[in-house]
C-alpha cells in the first residue's frame, strides 16, 4: 500500500533505552526496539 508520504526520517529518542525499560516488558527489550520520532510529509496537505 502506497500511502503518499514523502522525505520519511526517523529519530532515535536521546533517552531510548530509558523510555523502553519503563515498558517493564521484561530485561534486555530495549536492545531489541528504539523509541523514535517519526516525521514525514504528504505533497498537497496543508498542515
Amino acid at each position: 500500500m502506497n500511502a503518499g508520504f514523502t522525505d520519511i526520517r526517523i529519530q532515535d529518542k536521546e533517552n531510548s533505552d530509558e523510555i523502553i525499560r519503563s515498558w517493564k516488558f521484561g530485561e534486555g527489550v530495549e536492545k531489541m526496539v528504539f523509541s523514535a520520532y517519526i516525521k514525514a510529509w504528504k505533497p498537497g496537505s496543508s498542515v
